[in-house]
């Protein structure tokens, strides 16, 4: 099995240009099932099969994506980071969304005048 990193550039492309900013669709073969992924501008995907799919040759000719062959390595470093990415937004907004819920209570109690919490 490879693995490819999937790199929608429409984005790159002539502000006049008819697939300016476009989302494109990936169709591929899952332990037989056709399964399908878009790719909005400039999103990058990592496939784990045994060859590149059809749609995706295509949109290599037109190009419309780039397509890199990565070993096992690059891979679990990029897995990595984004979990480490991922973990921090996610500590930071419930954070954040613990505040505006305080505030928002805050507000609505003042504005009832009385609490049910006695």
């Amino acid at each position: 099995m490879n693995t490819y990193k999937i790199t929608n550039i429409t984005n790159l492309a002539a502000k006049r240009d008819v697939k300016y900013n476009s989302s494109l669709n990936i169709e591929y073969v899952d332990k037989m099932t056709k399964k399908v992924i878009t790719l909005r501008p400039n999103d990058v995907v990592y496939l784990k099969i045994p060859s590149l799919p059809l749609s995706v040759q295509r949109l290599r000719v037109k190009n419309l994506i780039t397509v890199s062959e990565i070993d096992e390595t690059e891979l679990t470093k990029t897995i990595n980071t984004f979990n480490t990415d991922v973990k921090t937004k996610a500590i930071i907004i419930d954070d954040e969304e613990k505040k505006s819920y305080q505030k928002s209570r805050k507000k609505s109690l003042r504005k009832d005048g009385e609490s049910d919490i006695d």
